[in-house]
C-alpha cells in the first residue's frame, strides 16, 4: 500500500469512526431548554420574529426556547455579551445591525461577527420602503424627487430612525449610486421620525415596511418606491427604486433588512447542523410563514453556509457605505 493510499483509507476510517458519535452527539441535544436572546426591546418587529420562531422551534424540539430580550447600543451591547458567554444551548436573533453595520461603524466592538459566531440560517427579510408627505412630494414621484435633488444638492431631505441605521444607509447608498445628494435628517426612533413626516417638518423618510405600511394605508403619506429588487404584493402600484433604472444607476437595486439566527462559536457542527434543520422545519411551516408574511416580513430559510455568505457580502458593502459616506453613529 503506498503512502497516498494508506492516508485516504485512514481518513475514510476516521470518517466512519466519527459519524456514529456525531449522530450521538445531535440526538443527545438539547438537553436543557434554549435561550433565544433578541437585542431589541419587546414590541417591535425583532422581537416578534424572535417570538414566531422560537414558539416553532419549541413544538419542534419538545423544549422551550426563551425569548431573553437584551436591547442597547443597536444590537452590539447584546452580540458582545452573547460572544463571551459559551453555551450550545443558545441562538443569537443576528441582524443586518449586530453582523454588518455595527462593525462598518465601530471599531472596537467587543466580539468579532465571524470568528465569535457559527451562522445557523437565514430567517427573514424586511424592506424598506421611501414614504413621503404628499404635501412636501407632490404626486409622490421619486423620479421627480431625485431629479430636483440632483439640480439643488442639500435642498431635499429624508429621515430615519437614526444615524447609522439601516434605513439610514439604504438612503445614503441611493445618495453615493445616483449622485445626488438627499439630506438626511435624522431621528430617535421611527415613530418620531413618521411623526415628523406627517407633520411636514421634513419631505421623506425611509422605514421598515412593517411600521410604515399601516400610515401608507391610512393615507397619512404616499409611498415613493420599495427597496426590494421588485414590487411587493402589499404595494402593487408601488414602484422599486431597481425601475428607476440607468438614470439613476439604480438598476437591479436591492436593500434589505434580515433577520436570521447565529449559534456560540463554541457549538458543534452537529449541533449547528440540528438547529438548523428544525429552523428550517419551523420555517417551511404554512401557519408560521403566513404570520411572518403578515407582519411585512418574506421568510427564507436555507443552509448554514449560505447565511454565512450572505453576513460577509452584506458587511463588505455596509462598510464601504460607511466608508464612502464617512458616516458616524451617534
Amino acid at each position: 500500500m503506498n503512502r497516498v493510499t494508506r492516508r485516504t483509507t485512514i481518513a475514510a476510517a476516521a470518517g466512519l469512526l466519527a459519524a456514529p458519535a456525531l449522530r450521538a452527539q445531535t440526538a443527545a441535544w438539547p438537553n436543557r431548554d434554549l435561550r433565544l436572546v433578541c437585542p431589541f426591546p419587546p414590541g417591535g418587529t425583532t422581537d416578534v420574529v424572535a417570538r414566531l420562531v422560537a414558539a416553532a422551534m419549541r413544538d419542534r424540539l419538545g423544549r422551550n426556547v426563551v425569548v431573553e430580550n437584551q436591547p442597547g447600543a443597536g444590537s452590539t451591547l447584546a452580540a458582545g455579551r452573547f460572544a463571551r458567554e459559551a453555551d450550545d444551548h443558545a441562538l443569537f436573533l443576528s441582524q443586518i445591525a449586530s453582523h454588518a453595520i455595527g462593525p462598518a461603524l465601530f471599531r472596537n466592538l467587543a466580539y468579532d461577527p465571524e470568528t465569535d459566531f457559527r451562522a445557523v440560517t437565514l430567517v427573514v427579510t424586511v424592506p424598506n420602503v421611501w414614504v413621503a408627505n404628499p404635501r412636501r412630494v407632490p404626486g409622490g414621484d421619486l423620479r421627480a424627487f431625485l431629479r430636483d435633488a440632483k439640480a439643488k444638492p442639500g435642498e431635499r431631505n429624508f429621515a430615519s430612525a437614526g444615524n447609522g441605521t439601516s434605513t439610514h444607509l439604504t438612503g445614503e447608498l441611493i445618495n453615493q449610486l445616483a449622485g445626488v445628494r438627499v439630506q438626511h435628517v435624522p431621528y430617535r426612533g421611527a415613530g418620531p421620525a413618521m411623526t415628523a413626516v406627517i407633520g411636514g417638518e421634513v419631505d421623506s423618510l425611509i422605514d421598515n415596511l412593517p411600521t410604515a405600511l399601516p400610515q401608507i394605508q391610512n393615507g397619512n403619506v404616499v409611498a415613493l418606491a420599495v427597496t426590494s429588487r421588485e414590487r411587493l404584493p402589499d404595494l402593487p402600484n408601488v414602484p422599486a427604486v431597481s425601475e428607476l433604472g440607468a438614470e439613476f444607476n439604480l438598476a437591479g437595486f436591492e436593500a434589505e433588512a434580515w433577520f436570521g439566527l447565529h449559534a456560540h462559536r463554541s457549538a458543534s457542527d452537529a449541533v449547528v447542523a440540528r438547529m438548523a434543520e428544525v429552523a428550517q422545519a419551523a420555517l417551511n411551516d404554512p401557519a408560521v410563514r403566513q404570520q411572518l408574511a403578515a407582519r411585512g416580513t418574506t421568510p427564507r430559510g436555507g443552509p448554514p453556509a449560505d447565511y454565512a455568505a450572505l453576513v460577509t457580502r452584506e458587511r463588505q458593502r455596509w462598510f464601504e457605505v460607511v466608508r464612502q459616506g464617512n458616516v458616524q453613529a451617534d
